[in-house]
């Protein structure tokens, strides 16, 4: 096959350009929905390039790049916010904040940066309009409906939305997707127990909340294995058992948090129900108070099928035949799932292992490999500018 380089070559001439913004997004990492310092510098960035932004909602950024062709509305999507933790590394850009950039959204946001500047600079041939997204609050599962009620997805109205994932099975280049429900659905958490406190001697005179707590964690390790059919993913997390705080006392209260992700709609409905039950029955059986509480719902992100397909062939084309795979699912979350609710979508997963480090997303010592974003602005542009291209035919 021969390829259309022209774009990857432009991103190869960006290079320092996002290497440098990502350094500075990585050094200036901040979490959650409130992103001051990050809005300022993309802000700043798209208006050097020669466009408008606007934040929508707070720290949700919107950008438009029209082209003086007709055509469609396509929306590429890159999340800017980092993780409350610590950073373990001797990056010299290594983070002066209390957040840390360690699932990589310092790369999509340098990325998308890069591809609005290709995409501005053929605005003369692009048909239709391209909406840049720019998010807060992925990793707190907010951000996308905020920007989705600010009215992101209308005037004028979406027709197909793109996002990227920084992923550690390939080295850089590579992409991979999956067709269908390609993220878990999220569902987030917490069991608040009231028993009654008492001395640790007369534990006949309390209701122990901690013993609620260990036959509700017990049950539910039982949900997994004799309710979830053996055929189908899933997984159930506890991530947070607190309660007392002396040996000789019996607590008042216990609390628990924790986390289901499915991929099966139908399993999903019935395991929430599930899971308050047997909460709420484990405190009817000890004589305790449960309050059952959702933190989060997160949809998985369902990447359209067709859609899907005319980017990867828009990646081959632009790029190069850099698609290691076709069959991609993964484990994780993703708010772009609310994005997929709305329009057709695909959520694509670009490779950037660094040889000799094994971290993983999350992890205080993770490392990102920078020559992704050569190939992940190229992919951005070209899957907007191609399939703009490709569905001129589809205008009523």
């Amino acid at each position: 096959m021969e390829f259309v380089t022209e774009f990857l070559e432009e991103a190869k001439q960006l290079e320092h350009f996002m290497t440098e913004n990502r350094r500075y997004l990585h050094q200036h990492a901040e979490a959650g929905c409130e992103l001051p310092m990050t809005v300022s510098f993309v802000k700043e960035k798209l208006e050097e390039i020669g466009l408008e932004p606007k934040e929508i909602c707070q720290s949700g950024i919107l950008a438009e790049i029209k082209g003086e062709k007709p055509g469609k509305t396509i929306l590429l999507r890159a999340d800017m916010d980092a993780l409350p933790m610590e950073e373990e590394n001797e990056l010299p850009f290594r983070t002066r904040t209390k957040a840390a950039h360690t699932c990589g959204h310092d790369i999509h946001t340098s990325m998308l940066l890069g591809a609005a500047k290709i995409l501005y600079d053929h605005r003369a041939t692009l048909c239709g309009t391209v909406k840049l997204m720019f998010q807060p609050g992925e990793e707190v599962g907010l951000g996308a409906r905020k920007m989705i009620d600010a009215g992101i997805l209308e005037n004028p109205k979406v027709d197909a939305a793109f996002g990227m994932h920084t992923m550690f099975g390939w080295n850089a280049p590579a992409f991979a997707y999956g067709k269908g429900f390609t993220t878990s659905f999220l569902d987030e958490f917490e069991i608040t127990i009231k028993g009654v406190g008492c001395h640790g001697a007369m534990p006949h005179l309390g209701i122990d909340p901690i013993n609620v707590g260990f036959h509700i964690y017990s049950a539910y390790q039982a949900l997994v294995a004799r309710e979830m059919p053996p055929t189908e993913t899933a997984s159930l997390t506890i991530g947070r058992f607190t309660s007392g705080t002396r040996s000789n006392v019996m607590p008042e209260s216990a609390v628990i948090e924790g986390t289901m992700r499915t991929y099966d709609r139908s399993l999903r409905e019935r395991m929430l129900k599930r899971l308050q039950e047997v909460a709420e029955h484990c405190g009817e059986m000890f004589h305790a108070q449960v309050q059952f509480r959702w933190l989060s719902n997160i949809p998985a992100v369902y990447s359209d099928p067709e859609l899907s397909g005319q980017f990867a062939q828009c990646i081959q084309e632009y790029v190069g035949d850099y698609i290691k795979s076709s069959q991609c699912t993964m484990t994780f979350s993703e708010d772009f799932g609310f994005v997929a609710e709305k329009v057709p979508s695909s959520l694509f997963m670009v490779g950037c292992k660094v040889d000799g480090c094994d971290a993983q997303h999350h992890n205080p010592k993770v490392l990102f490999d920078e020559s992704v974003l050569v190939y992940g602005a190229a992919a951005y542009a070209g899957c907007a500018y191609g399939w703009l291209q490709k569905t001129l035919s589809d205008i009523d």
